[in-house]
């Protein structure tokens, strides 16, 4: 057969193991929420303790898979009064940390593979790093000063009045891997632990593909091709990132997706970093979407996650004595797990379930 039909062929299965790919991510999301979203709501609601509620957000985020869903159900309890602003910024903190759980299990998927998984495990954690420094600095800033509280009532006291559109744009994007999570859904017979045990299963098997058949297309060519254009600068890889999910509504789906190509080797740790910043801002579009139809309170809390994201950015990634930290805390923690697999097992458990449950548990 021609090169070039081949060649043509092995593009089309990347495209569609990345879908799959997608559609099992959703369907671990979906499983998840069945089994632990009416939990997760009903912690959001219980706490006055900034410190609680910032791990009330993470275990919720990494409950839902999803910071764009947490964000969203903050912001309607905000408009609904249920949380007040200054309770909910915590929580908001919080689902920018677990949000990057999703991250963490996809490179799990390389854990057998030496290097690439070194790579990709070190991809995955930079966004977790990242986020966490932007808490360590934010949330004492916030607890003194209200800095965020006050930015964002300041600007939506400033651009806005009553919001009452009901519209709230879809991403195609979303709606096709939603297609495709029902009908993965269909095969687990109303059984969630089926249910995510298929999404994993499709999960893995489809990034084990996306890696093979990226090997097989010249990973140079490739590589170059994201050299020259995606990831040139830091500027665009940010752009990139913030973009592409807004189109897709999840940085945890923009991201996980970025990990494989990570563990391939077509994109280095640097380029990937600014790629995960910008996917933080992306992903506050879904709250300030959903505010939109609610009331200026509930668009001061959408704002309250974005200021968030920009400030992390600004006071991290532009300041050369930090830039660096989240970037060699991954390389650090990817250069252990190389030795003991089971570091990356029990960091994902440890990390985004056991701390924030005994948190809560103890701080109740």
């Amino acid at each position: 057969m021609n090169k070039r039909y081949i060649t043509l062929f092995k593009v089309a299965g990347v495209i569609l193991s990345l879908y799959l790919f997608l559609v099992g991510i959703k369907g671990l999301s979906s499983g998840i929420k069945a089994l632990g979203g009416d939990f997760a709501k009903e912690i959001m609601t219980t706490t006055s303790d900034p410190f609680l509620a910032l791990f009330i957000g993470i275990l919720a985020t990494t409950l839902f898979q999803s910071s764009s869903t947490t964000t969203s159900i903050i912001v309607g309890m905000v408009s609904g009064g249920a949380v007040s602003l200054a309770g909910a910024i915590p929580m908001i903190m919080g689902a920018n940390i677990g949000t990057t759980v999703t991250n963490t299990i996809v490179s799990i998927g390389h854990i057998r593979r030496g290097g690439e998984f070194k790579r990709a495990f070190s991809a995955s954690t930079v966004h977790d790093f990242f986020n966490i420094m932007a808490v360590l600095i934010l949330f004492p800033i916030e607890i003194m000063f209200g800095l965020l509280e006050k930015t964002a009532t300041g600007l939506g006291t400033f651009l806005f009045g009553t919001i009452s559109t009901n519209e709230v744009f879809k991403s195609p994007v979303k709606t096709a891997i939603k297609w495709g999570a029902k009908h993965l859904e269909s095969l687990s017979f109303d059984n969630n632990a089926l249910y995510i045990f298929l999404s994993v299963l499709l999960t893995f098997a489809m990034l084990y593909s996306i890696v093979k058949l990226l090997r097989s297309l010249v990973l140079d060519n490739i590589k170059q091709y994201f050299d020259q254009y995606i990831f040139k600068t830091a500027l665009r890889a940010i752009i990139f990132g913030m973009l592409l999910t807004i189109m897709v509504q999840s940085s945890s789906i923009t991201t996980s997706t970025i990990v494989p190509l990570a563990g391939a080797g077509v994109v280095t740790l640097r380029q990937l970093y600014p790629f995960t910043l910008g996917a933080n801002i992306g992903t506050t579009v879904t709250a300030l979407l959903a505010s939109m139809t609610l009331n200026v309170t509930a668009m001061v809390a959408a704002f309250a996650h974005l200021f968030f994201n920009i400030f992390g950015l600004v006071v991290i990634f532009l300041n050369p004595l930090l830039r660096d930290i989240p970037v060699k805390v991954a390389e650090w923690i990817a250069d252990v797990s190389i030795k003991n697999k089971f570091i990356p097992v029990i960091y994902l458990l440890s990390f985004f379930f056991l701390l924030p449950l005994l948190t809560i548990f103890l701080g109740r």
